[in-house]
């Protein structure tokens, strides 16, 4: 059920206007009379991506028109969304409303040909000629060998088609620009998760006991619950929309379920928003966060919200002054960039590593302010000059194998002050 808070929250925040939140880049204005396979006229109203999505579910919602043959049309509308190329991977994605080729690379982040996956897509918009061939195709699988032929979906007269590329002609493939949508979740399916946390900064080797808790599809998150000084794990469920709350992860116990957010939506993370020493939860959908403000151990809830940046950023929270209480901030993965938010709304940017790295939170040399870093590869990199600095002091350690199937996390396992490196696989 969703929260009563939230939903006000939201009604609240439905006439707030986007200089609130960092600024968003301007759609691109649809192009009148688009040749085929894209509308005459792109839809006028507001588009904006949806939630995060599995590349499996993107691909049972693309399958869905083939089943049902939906018509091409350039004027028509089918649950909610444009039949024609464009309309049709909106759908897929379950974005909100209809893009088409000249804003699709709003939401997609450039990507190379052979790294393609299920659920990213091929984007040709003909900037010189936007009226002339025009196309979008959502990739399925490789045929054979990566980087050869292909399966596709791609909705084209009569109906919706699930095809080889080498069963088309007349496309140029070099026209098409490989994408990753920037909500897709790329979180690997691992089963039971199993924790390796290490207590040193310098160590590429676990220090504590491995242990299991929780399992994918969740989400691995950690905080001091209770106050003691020390981060445990627990786990966030987006389907139902429960955090898993445990002071004692390694018996695979939750002491605490705690329901906040909507099914389905949320991206969750974590802070003291009060400066009582113990860490609570919070949710963000959209570009607003909502920070819960009542105990994880009260049933009565209470909840505040902020809408910072964009939807597309991801969420991240810390003590960015060391003044006992956590701000909220984002990470932008196309840019690289941490926009670090103070209680005042004021906002510090800093570009640190390589876009799309994987976003860190910690206090990497104990003065008692939280900092940045990111993972890329196998390697954490913890920023340890001030975010306030223009000079970057960096230290890095090698830990885990950085395949794809691990899940980094950061955290003050033994309550020394100094936050270190863990993996989930």
């Amino acid at each position: 059920m969703t929260s009563t808070l939230i939903r006000t929250a939201i009604a609240a925040l439905a006439g707030v206007t986007t200089a609130a939140a960092l600024s968003v880049p301007a759609q691109a204005a649809p192009a009148k009379g688009d040749a085929t396979p894209q509308a005459a006229v792109a839809a006028a109203a507001a588009v904006s991506p949806g939630p995060v999505i599995s590349r499996a579910e993107i691909i049972t919602r693309a399958q869905t028109w083939v089943a049902a043959q939906v018509p091409y049309s350039q004027e028509a509308y089918y649950n909610g969304y444009r039949t024609d190329c464009s309309g049709f991977v909106s759908m897929a994605l379950h974005t909100n409303g209809s893009y088409w080729t000249g804003n699709l690379n709003e939401i997609g982040v450039p990507i190379a040909f052979n790294d393609l996956k299920a659920g990213d897509f091929l984007n040709y918009h003909n900037a010189a000629d936007p009226n002339n061939g025009s196309h979008v195709v959502l990739f399925d699988r490789w045929v054979g060998a990566v980087g050869g032929d292909f399966w596709m979906y791609e909705q084209v007269k009569p109906y919706t088609k699930h095809r080889k590329w080498s069963e088309t002609s007349g496309r140029v493939r070099s026209n098409y620009k490989p994408m990753r949508y920037v909500r897709v979740q790329d979180t690997p399916n691992l089963g039971v998760f199993e924790f390796h946390l290490s207590d040193s900064l310098s160590s590429s080797t676990a220090t504590r006991p491995a242990f299991a808790y929780g399992n994918s599809p969740m989400t691995p998150i950690r905080g001091d619950w209770n106050g003691d000084g020390s981060d445990t794990v627990s786990t966030f469920d987006k389907a139902s929309a429960k955090f898993l709350i445990s002071d004692d992860p390694t018996n695979g116990q939750a002491q605490r379920v705690v329901m906040f957010g909507n099914p389905g939506e949320g991206t969750p993370f974590v802070g003291d928003w009060n400066g009582d020493g113990k860490d609570n939860i919070g949710t963000r959908m959209g570009n607003t966060f909502f920070l819960r403000t009542t105990e994880v151990t009260d049933g009565a809830e209470a909840a505040t919200s902020i809408a910072f940046g964009d939807a597309t950023d991801q969420p991240i929270a810390g003590d960015w002054d060391g003044d006992g209480t956590d701000e909220i901030g984002v990470y932008r993965p196309s840019t690289g960039q941490f926009f670090l938010r103070a209680a005042d709304g004021s906002a510090v940017t800093v570009a640190y590593g390589d876009a799309n790295a994987v976003p860190l939170v910690g206090d990497w040399n104990h003065d008692g302010k939280d900092n940045i870093g990111v993972r890329m590869g196998n390697t954490y990199f913890f920023r340890t000059s001030e975010i306030t600095d223009p000079a970057e002091i960096t230290s890095s350690v090698a830990y885990g194998n950085g395949d794809g199937n691990e899940i980094p996390l950061t955290g003050d396992w033994n309550g020394d002050g100094t936050d270190t490196q863990g993996i989930v696989f």
